[in-house]
């Protein structure tokens, strides 16, 4: 996937599940006016990822938070470089052995691992955690046509979303958890078209997979 496009993507998808972080001009109803811009993330290194092998398969490991999730069979493991802010940074993208990559994601599924430090972003989902439990009805609030909810992962809760379906994308699917004051994990999926029937079930396989510890 060309690099650009790639982020451009990694950066919508984050913005679905905050309101509009990470770069992205945020604002809940037309009238409001949106917010100052926040500072983009700082994704872990390249050596915070670590691959391990099992008796049962491949693992991808964060000890930086603690993260645990097991690779679906016969999946490919990518390694990406992002943005080089202010060190370089980097994801780990999961890809079926179908997985045809044309800018974005055109064929077979994929998953997207990215940990990192993004206090604001956390403040934010967190907000929008709260918002939900105490006000189910307001979820269209965070961003209008998706859906949202809570889900727990061991001591952790998350914010689930998936995102309306496009003609050409797709549709995106993911899950934020806080880590502390300002350490997140991001989870994502992309279904192309025609391949939800397919990715959905691997997607939320994979989601039982995950620990956090």
């Amino acid at each position: 996937m060309q690099k650009k496009i790639k982020i451009f993507l990694i950066i919508i998808i984050l913005c679905a599940a905050t309101g509009g972080s990470f770069y992205w001009q945020w604002s809940k109803k037309p009238s409001e006016e949106p917010r100052e811009t926040p500072q983009p993330p700082t994704l872990f290194g390249k050596e915070d990822y670590k691959i391990e092998e099992r008796a049962d398969g491949k693992y991808i490991v964060v000890e930086k938070v603690g993260l645990t999730c097991k690779v679906p069979e016969e999946w490919k493991i990518e390694q990406t470089k992002g943005y080089s802010y202010p060190e370089p940074g980097y994801w780990i993208d999961l890809y079926s052995p179908d997985a045809e990559v044309f800018d974005v994601l055109t064929k077979g599924c994929g998953i997207s691992i990215m940990t990192g430090i993004a206090k604001e972003t956390v403040e934010e989902i967190k907000e929008n955690i709260k918002l939900i439990q105490q006000h189910p009805e307001k979820s269209n609030e965070i961003r209008e046509d998706y859906n949202y909810e809570i889900i727990g992962i061991n001591n952790y809760q998350g914010l689930k979303w998936i995102s309306p379906e496009k003609p050409i994308f797709g549709q995106a699917s993911g899950v934020d958890i806080p880590i502390g004051d300002k350490k997140l994990i991001n989870l994502s999926t992309q279904f192309p078209p025609g391949y939800k029937e397919k990715c959905f079930p691997i997607w939320e396989e994979f989601l039982k997979t995950v620990v956090i510890k």
